[in-house]
């Protein structure tokens, strides 16, 4: 039987967008162990085996477990000429890209998936000269970072012997695009003090994309957990806000022209939402603003204890939720508004910084059963700000991509 799972407009937002991982480990399970797990995996989440549908804008799938994994779902290969500690050395150290990684197996073909002839799902196993690299690849379009990891840490249960409780793939708690009128979405964006996207802002955004893309090199700083915890001792504000207030500090001080900022972090809002908690598997996260403006010449303490206040604040409130119900509506009618200014970041002047925080996916925890990872690999996404750990218990990787890259590594003092 074939069933639909449809793209909400968090999808489409994503929908050419590849999302990935990469592991170093001494020792994983044999292929088939691996293989064998998987497929029971995927067995809940049958629509990751299905093919995206542009007619009907959702991917298509049978409803049947799979008693094997289709071919290219998971691959393996065998690179004797690599060691893990070359691949460790290629990561993103001062302003170098880790590329090397990547090239070890098949890119995940996502002109395929759009074309409706890849799964949304695949993986690679890639055997080193003293050690092992396991690849997962998939359509962002179908799993945010928390949906992303989330499956890959229930694969490496599964392969342990455990059992595992699969998140629920059901979108009918999502907000109705067409929940407001045309007319009612516009005066909800309006008293909600939206940002009107006219063609100006439109054209800066489109031209900021495109310089932004055109940088491949990330610029990276390392801080060690003992600045971490001296900051979160002296500030009182949990890791993210020391981090954001490290990340924004770097990076204004490279632009003494600029005396404030915006703060735009990423939020999971599962539990911000009613129907949908940490449980839902799918895309349901969103930059939101932290609402007020920062000082640039704020000591990292005091800021961070304000960053740490304003995200707090808003979490708390019904923001989140009132700009989910519009944003969505917004799409579906093509309204010129949004909720704050995103022709402000990602620029060679930013008013805004935009930090997207990976910490608490903990990727370098991952076990399939011979230990945790010696490395874990970010995604290439082009946030302008991911912060990082790529090893269990090490520093947290700051990485600076596109023109905040380029900012960082001009500017340097």
């Amino acid at each position: 039987m074939i069933e639909k799972w449809n793209l909400s407009s968090f999808d489409k937002f994503c929908l050419k967008m590849n999302i990935k991982g990469a592991w170093l480990f001494h020792q994983l399970p044999d292929f088939k162990s691996m293989g064998d797990s998987l497929c029971e995996l995927l067995s809940n989440y049958p629509f990751l085996l299905g093919r995206y549908s542009q007619a009907e804008n959702a991917i298509l799938y049978e409803t049947n477990a799979p008693t094997q994994l289709p071919q290219g779902i998971f691959s393996e290969y065998s690179r004797p000429d690599v060691t893990v500690g070359s691949l460790i050395d290629s990561d993103t150290q001062g302003s170098r890209k880790a590329s090397a990684v990547w090239s070890l197996a098949p890119a995940y073909d996502l002109k395929g998936f759009l074309k409706g002839s890849v799964c949304p799902f695949s993986a690679s196993l890639v055997h080193l000269a003293d050690g092992e690299l396991l690849i997962v690849s998939g359509a962002h379009a179908c799993m945010d970072g928390y949906s992303f990891y989330s499956l890959v840490g229930q694969w490496a249960e599964l392969c342990k012997g455990g059992s595992i409780t699969a998140l629920r793939v059901d979108q009918s708690p999502l907000p109705s695009p067409t929940a407001f009128s045309k007319e009612e979405a516009t005066a909800r964006a309006q008293q909600a003090g939206w940002q009107i996207i006219g063609a100006k802002k439109l054209f800066k955004m489109l031209w900021n994309m495109v310089k932004s893309g055109a940088i491949k090199k990330t610029y990276c700083i390392e801080v060690p957990q003992e600045r971490i915890q001296n900051l979160r001792a002296r500030s009182g504000a949990g890791t993210n806000a020391v981090l954001c207030a490290i990340a924004a500090k770097k990076l204004y001080s490279r632009l003494p022209g600029i005396k404030s900022f915006k703060l735009i972090f990423t939020a999971d809002l599962r539990g911000h939402f009613p129907g949908i908690d940490g449980k839902f598997f799918g895309n349901f996260s969103q930059a939101t603003p932290a609402g007020v403006d920062f000082d640039t010449e704020t000591p990292v303490a005091k800021l961070a204890a304000d960053i740490d206040c304003a995200v707090k604040a808003v979490l708390g409130s019904q923001t989140p939720e009132n700009n989910v119900r519009i944003s969505v509506c917004a799409s579906e009618y093509g309204l010129p508004y949004f909720y704050f200014d995103a022709s402000d970041m990602n620029c060679s002047k930013p008013g805004s910084v935009y930090i997207n925080n990976q910490l608490k996916f903990r990727p370098a925890e991952m076990d399939w059963g011979k230990g945790q990872a010696l490395y874990a690999f970010p995604n290439e996404l082009s946030d302008m700000v991911k912060l990082w750990q790529p090893a269990p218990g090490g520093p947290v990787q700051i990485i600076y991509g596109g023109l905040a890259a380029a900012i960082m590594e001009k500017r340097r003092k």
